[in-house]
């Protein structure tokens, strides 16, 4: 307790200093037709957390492959961090989401146990939880909130629940620990933004969480994907209908739920709140059920969807 006590403390000082510092660097998010946000923003603030948790990571986890891992991190960090100062390809970003997925799966999956469409379509999957992380980091708050949200209640489940997995449940203290300072500064309206050189990283080890959870045991890791499930509806419904409306995927705009809901109450504050309260009231028991019991697993993950459905829907018909 008093090392995940001394992260956070440690992150804090990180981020204080990093709101000041960061304008004479350049790292500052100036406002445009696809943000959400109106005064000038220091960006790029994910890199406190991500240090400090890729450290901690890197010198207290013991599975095999622990220390790569958290080295794929820090190059994913970096890899945001020029994106955020200096703007990179979609395309060549989206190269570096597969070689990381690929290789985390690569190392984190039993030898022998799959073959290379196995492979191939888990490093797919890390892939697009990175991009979705992305994708949704674009309101004050929000996927920090369901970030710790996601963190908490795997922590909760991988400590106490039927199938326990101890390094799960450290992971998930350690990003606990470490992202609730950000959401301090992130918090509406926001001091600070945690950028690609935060989103990426984080989307990156919620994967990881995914990956871990699907290993120790099929329950413990639906119930991950419920507690993902605003973050998948979301970004895959709106994926699927700008392809349907003939829109190109890989340009950024403001199609997403939670922009078009932001945009419509005029504050990011209602919508971070909402979904904090589907996690707490929807996502997380439902997840605590799937990870805990023998009722129909597949029905509960498709139950944990709804309230994320009828958010889009409603986003669509009230604009």
């Amino acid at each position: 307790m008093m090392i995940l006590i001394a992260m956070a403390l440690l992150v804090s000082l990180g981020l204080w200093v990093f709101v000041r510092v960061a304008p004479h660097w350049g790292l500052v998010d100036q406002p445009n037709s696809r943000s959400l946000h109106t005064t000038p923003t220091v960006v790029s603030g994910g890199i406190a957390p991500i240090l400090v948790l890729t450290a901690a990571f890197y010198t207290t986890m013991t599975f095999p492959g622990a220390q790569a891992v958290a080295l794929i991190t820090l190059g994913l960090t970096a890899i945001g961090l020029l994106d955020d100062r200096r703007g990179l390809p979609s395309g060549l970003r989206l190269l570096c989401y597969l070689a990381a997925g690929l290789l985390l799966c690569w190392l984190l999956l039993p030898a022998g146990s799959s073959g290379i469409a196995v492979l191939a379509m888990a490093g797919v999957a890390v892939a697009w939880c990175i991009n979705l992380v992305n994708f949704m980091d674009g309101a004050d708050g929000l996927a920090s909130t369901q970030a710790l949200c996601v963190a908490m209640g795997m922590g909760l489940i991988a400590t106490f629940g039927t199938v326990p997995n101890a390094q799960l449940a450290w992971l998930s203290a350690l990003l606990f620990a470490c992202w609730a300072p950000l959401l301090w500064f992130n918090w509406p309206p926001a001091r600070l933004f945690m950028g690609d050189a935060g989103a990426i990283p984080l989307g990156f080890l919620l994967a990881l969480m995914g990956l871990m959870a699907f290993l120790t045991d099929l329950l413990v890791g639906l119930a991950w994907l419920i507690l993902m499930m605003p973050f998948l509806i979301d970004t895959g419904l709106t994926l699927c209908i700008r392809i349907l409306a003939g829109e190109p995927p890989h340009i950024a705009h403001r199609d997403h739920a939670y922009q078009r809901l932001t945009a419509q109450v005029g504050s990011p504050l209602p919508i971070t709140l909402g979904l904090l309260g589907m996690q707490v009231i929807w996502q997380f028991p439902l997840a605590v059920t799937a990870a805990n019991s023998t009722v129909f697993p597949p029905l509960l993950v498709l139950l944990s969807a709804i309230p994320s459905v009828a958010a889009v829907v409603y986003a669509r018909l009230r604009a």
